[in-house]
């Protein structure tokens, strides 16, 4: 038996939450742009390159153990060899190669469950952009990594002259501090588990607290966003396997200057381009709720920088203000909310925040159960994840990294996520929906866009040709640059 590795209890979740309609990974679609004077095989030449190196590095040789045996919990042993012919993949987009084609195929492979007797990666180089470019798009079950250290697993360089580097699944990188130890696996690592939350418990209980009176109306704060008050949607509903995929981007020198001028965060801005695209999504399908929309965000926690992947994340509700029609007004009430449900988690130590978010989330392990999923009343109705990426331009093999769009899982009661990527001084929106749920998810991309318009028109004062001038010549999929009627 090799070596094995602890899940703490939110990475376990996310592997109780896996079924065939809610398949756990996350992903990432990166585009490039070929160095100047590639050969016309130069895809050919990287998916090459990238097939010559073996799997090395964690998380990418863990795989799952003991899932579905009775009385054992479930660790991650460390695979000696791994068969990378299987989780390396290529592919060739049908001419002419648009990024119309390349959004079909990204929703059809983010669609596929991931074999859980293997490693749980896959990574796809996808050729036949227009112009030569190439995608990849690579996948990760979320029990090993959340948004923040899927991006810290990169292993691009900021220096097209240096960047023949080995892939991520080939990286070194530091022993995850929290092994168990060879054959200690959870079991061996209990006490220490139990002495931890044991410290904790005076505050989670301080926060479950917080969270209960606010759900029975007894609030310290108007503002704070408590787990009972999500009205039910269209997105809160029971969702099939099939995925769909749109993007959309804009420069983050946009977001904050809008941010600067409403008298918010980034975050802020964000929250409401995605509140004002909601409401004009919902309100043209006649399914806008009275009540405000509720979104959950994801809150980065303390984690070790020796960890290889894994969960260190709590999540805050934020109401979204859909039931507002003024921008400023709208925006306000973002703001205050996203204040209010941060404070509430800084209450608590990064111990009993992870107790915490798995208590406050459970419902949502409750809805592995056939027909239970749609019958829980939502603590909220979707999630809308803002993760910092990297700051500067990335290179790999000489190509530049021109976009990286993130995609995120879903569940019962969840059929739409929306998660956001900065990366080069460009902010990429990722909108996930299930196929069969979510009708037109383009569209909602392009109202985003439109939203960013009107909130700059509204806080910044810019005449139309003025504004048009600051947009980015970012590249985005056909999907969310023209609106479908």
């Amino acid at each position: 038996m090799g070596e094995t590795k602890t899940l703490n209890v939110l990475d376990l979740s996310f592997v109780l939450m896996e079924t065939r309609q809610t398949p756990m990974h996350v992903a990432g679609l990166q585009t490039f742009s070929p160095p100047p004077g590639a050969p016309r095989d130069f895809a050919r030449q990287v998916f090459r390159y990238l097939r010559s190196f073996p799997v090395t590095a964690a998380p990418f040789n863990y795989r799952l153990r003991g899932l579905g045996r009775r009385g054992l919990l479930p660790t991650f042993e460390v695979v000696e060899k791994v068969d990378l012919d299987y989780h390396l993949r290529h592919s060739a987009l049908p001419f002419p190669g648009g990024e119309r084609e390349l959004g079909v195929l990204v929703s059809r492979l983010h669609s596929n469950p991931m074999d859980l007797e293997r490693p749980l990666w896959e990574i796809h180089l996808i050729e036949g952009l227009h112009g030569g470019r190439f995608a990849m798009y690579g996948k990760i079950h979320h029990s090993l990594a959340d948004g923040v250290a899927g991006v810290g697993l990169l292993n691009f360089s900021s220096d097209p002259d240096s960047s023949r580097t080995p892939p991520i699944w080939a990286a070194d990188r530091p022993p995850r501090s929290r092994s168990g130890g060879s054959g200690r696996g959870a079991f061996g690592a209990l006490p220490s588990v139990l002495r931890s939350q044991a410290a904790a418990l005076p505050s989670l209980l301080q926060g479950l607290a917080g969270s209960a009176r606010a759900a029975i109306g007894l609030k310290h704060d108007p503002d704070y966003a408590s787990i009972a008050e999500a009205p039910r949607t269209i997105f809160n509903v029971n969702v099939t396997p099939q995925r769909r995929v749109a993007t959309q981007a804009a420069t983050l020198e946009r977001l904050k200057a809008i941010g600067t001028a409403a008298g918010g965060s980034v975050n802020d801005v964000v929250l409401a381009a995605c509140s004002g695209a909601l409401r004009r999504y919902l309100k043209e399908l006649g399914k806008l709720p009275a009540k405000s929309l509720i979104a959950s965000i994801p809150v980065a926690l303390p984690r070790d920088t020796a960890q290889a992947g894994g969960n260190a994340i709590s999540f805050a509700n934020v109401r979204l203000a859909t039931d507002l029609d003024d921008v400023r007004e709208r925006f306000e009430a973002i703001r205050r909310s996203s204040t209010a449900g941060r404070a509430h988690l800084r209450q608590m130590t990064p111990a009993a925040l992870n107790s915490y978010t798995v208590l406050i989330t459970s419902p949502q392990i409750l809805t592995r159960l056939p027909g239970v999923g749609a019958r829980v009343p939502p603590t909220f109705n979707l999630i809308i994840s803002n993760v910092p990426g990297p700051r500067s331009k990335l290179y790999f093999l000489g190509a530049a990294m021109d976009a990286y769009y993130p995609i995120s899982a879903l569940a019962h009661s969840q059929a739409l996520n929306i998660t956001v990527m900065s990366y080069a001084g460009g902010l990429y929106f990722g909108f996930t929906a299930c196929h069969d749920r979510v009708p037109s998810v383009q569209r909602l991309a392009v109202y985003t866009g439109d939203a960013i318009d009107e909130l700059e028109r509204v806080f910044l004062h810019r005449a139309t040709g003025r504004r048009a001038s600051r947009r980015a010549p970012v590249k985005r999929p056909a999907s969310a640059s023209r609106r479908k009627r």
